[in-house]
């Protein structure tokens, strides 16, 4: 079971003396190892978890703040770089998708991608997503709106703008203005 102090890794803010501004930079951030160790824990936890487990996972850790993605995503994406091509590690997901987009600053006023939204496909129906997404998203205000098969989750204030979802997909947006520099 992931847990708070799991994933409390992907909040953690570099400090600016130790984010890597320069080429001759000097100073290591001490963390480092440490925050390190806990994304590789986290990254296993991630692939190794129930499908259910994963979706409320990934609507927790964006719920109230925007989190750190880059070790949700290289705990369960493959990525080739030569293609741009993403692949789940897990078995239980047929299609994977992190769209990152160029649109927000760093801390040091440089141009830098945030995560736009999240799109995973199922190789079948999961009959209990919407009862985990509404699970995932308790505490927080919402309106639902259903058309055909496909439903949309409209959240208020949370980064997590809206979630989109038929019986076989997920989609989680997440609002550009709700983006954090953590430095990495």
């Amino acid at each position: 079971m992931i847990t708070d102090e799991d994933y409390d890794v992907l909040y953690y803010v570099t400090p600016k003396q130790y984010r890597a501004t320069a080429l001759d930079q000097q100073q290591y951030d001490p963390k480092a190892m440490e925050n390190l160790n806990k994304e590789e824990v986290l990254e296993e936890l991630l692939l190794k978890c129930t499908l259910s487990e994963l979706i409320s996972t990934l609507i927790i850790i964006f719920k109230e703040k925007y989190a750190n993605p880059l070790p949700v995503w290289t705990g369960i994406v493959d990525y080739e770089i030569k293609t741009k091509k993403e692949s789940s590690k897990r078995k239980d997901i047929k299609k994977i998708q992190f769209d990152f987009k160029y649109g927000v600053e760093t801390v040091f006023g440089a141009n830098t991608e945030y995560l736009d939204n999240v799109f995973i496909e199922f190789p079948e129906p999961l009959q209990t997503l919407k009862s985990i997404i509404k699970t995932g998203l308790k505490g927080k205000s919402f309106t639902e709106e259903t058309s055909h098969d496909k439903t949309i989750l409209t959240i208020a204030n949370s980064p997590i703008t809206k979630i989109e979802l038929t019986p076989a997909t997920f989609r989680l947006f997440i609002d550009k203005n709700s983006f954090i520099d953590y430095g990495q």
